[in-house]
């Protein structure tokens, strides 16, 4: 997927400012197939480092990019998510995912942005191959 169809998918999403996630679109456009539907963009505090968060309808990517550092992602199916919830809090929201038996709490996220994590996190799930 090239970063112009991403960008007009964030703005469909009514995300408008990549400001605060400029560092990691273009590896997120990079793995990103046009058949994968794009459904949630946030970003948030994991293991110390500021994350971009990924809610497609077949996994989740966690990216962290740097300006001087190599693209670190960790990628996961939307299948193997245990559970999901988003405790929004007046400036310090967090957005909680477990799956794999393994739990991954973002930190510091926007808090605006709740509704639209729960929308993603309840749309089908497409099996990939």
């Amino acid at each position: 997927m090239d970063k112009s169809y991403l960008l007009d998918r964030l703005r469909e999403l009514g995300i408008y400012s990549t400001y605060y996630h400029r560092l990691e679109l273009k590896p997120l456009a990079s793995v990103l197939p046009y058949d994968e539907k794009l459904n949630c963009l946030f970003t948030g505090y994991y293991d110390g480092q500021r994350r971009l968060v990924a809610i497609t309808d077949s996994r989740i990517l966690i990216v962290a990019s740097a300006a001087l550092t190599q693209t670190n992602m960790i990628v996961i199916k939307r299948s193997a998510v245990q559970s999901y919830r988003f405790e929004k809090r007046l400036l310090l929201s967090k957005a909680i995912i477990t799956a794999e038996d393994r739990t991954y709490v973002f930190a510091q996220t926007q808090g605006s942005i709740e509704k639209l994590f729960n929308w993603a996190m309840i749309q089908p799930v497409k099996e990939s191959e």
